[in-house]
């Protein structure tokens, strides 16, 4: 990896910084044409403990990376950018520990938090980044098995991830396409659907925020398999993460071959749906009618 394609780490996510520290060090090693126990032989630990840095499950520290680094080729000028790199992975994000987010979904709001750009299919709701407290209070609240507090919590966490948007560091891009049929599944009241759908059109004029609809009209597509998204991030050799979710948790998947499938999907959805202009008229054509 070149300077060009290495970003400060100082603009990343805690959880990105831990995944790219795992793919470096995976890569280095490769490239090095050493075996996970060779390392582990030079680290004077198990073979598991390599395994577990290269697989996300256990972080690195200061002291092993200096050991490792130059063991696996990197020169002395660039060893202090993974020395960062380490230092960021080890930071908390407000998302980690939080008890309104499963573990499996901690993961998923670390990616967010450093994603450079997010496309998103929604089947089946507006995309949580969109979404207004109301809408988030309707849809969380809805059939929930946990207490009264615990659901607070949990919407409290999902306006917070909002705050992606806004972020100082690194600018994220939305990209989402919605099913029509979101538009008419009533979320509490009426009027909740139509602030949704209002606060929709004001932010489809942010410039980081690109809205499609997937009108009733456009027939069968393959966005009809799944809701799904594809998150993306500020280095060139990074094909991103593919992300499915479920009732018992998410699936995260980062093999290029099923990325590119995901991606050329997504291709073909973007150009079915209604451009962004059509999409936004007809959300205003919504609104109109649900307030008479």
């Amino acid at each position: 990896m070149n300077d060009a394609e290495a970003p400060s780490p100082q603009t990343i996510s805690p959880t990105v910084g831990r995944r790219w520290l795992a793919q470096e060090i995976k890569r280095l090693r490769e490239a090095a044409g050493l075996k996970q126990s060779d390392v582990a032989k030079r680290l004077r630990c198990n073979h598991a403990k390599i395994a577990h840095i290269e697989s996300m499950r256990n972080a690195v520290s200061g002291p092993d990376l200096e050991v490792m680094l130059p063991f696996l080729g990197v020169p002395s000028e660039r060893v202090d950018w993974y020395l960062q790199l380490a230092d960021i992975a080890k930071e908390k994000g407000w998302w980690d520990g939080n008890r309104a987010i499963p573990e499996w979904f901690s993961l998923y709001i670390g990616l967010e938090w450093g994603a450079s750009e997010i496309h998103e299919w929604d089947l089946g709701y507006v995309p949580g980044l969109l979404q207004t407290r109301a809408y988030s209070e309707a849809l969380i609240t809805a059939g929930s098995r946990v207490s009264n507090a615990q659901q607070r919590q949990q919407i409290e966490a999902r306006l917070q991830r909002q705050d992606a948007l806004h972020r100082d560091t690194g600018t994220l891009k939305l990209h989402a396409i919605v099913d029509e049929s979101v538009f008419h599944r009533r979320m509490g009241s009426d009027f909740i659907l139509k602030d949704q759908i209002a606060h929709l059109i004001a932010m489809s004029e942010h410039p980081q925020v690109t809205l499609q609809i997937m009108p009733f009209h456009a027939g069968p597509h393959r966005g009809q398999l799944g809701s799904y998204s594809w998150l993306g991030f500020p280095r060139a050799d990074d094909p991103g993460v593919l992300y499915l979710e479920n009732q018992k948790g998410g699936l995260y998947l980062e093999e290029s071959e099923e990325i590119t499938d995901f991606r050329a999907d997504f291709d073909r959805l973007a150009q079915t749906a209604l451009p962004a202009e059509d999409s936004c008229n007809l959300l205003e054509k919504l609104v109109k009618g649900k307030a008479q």
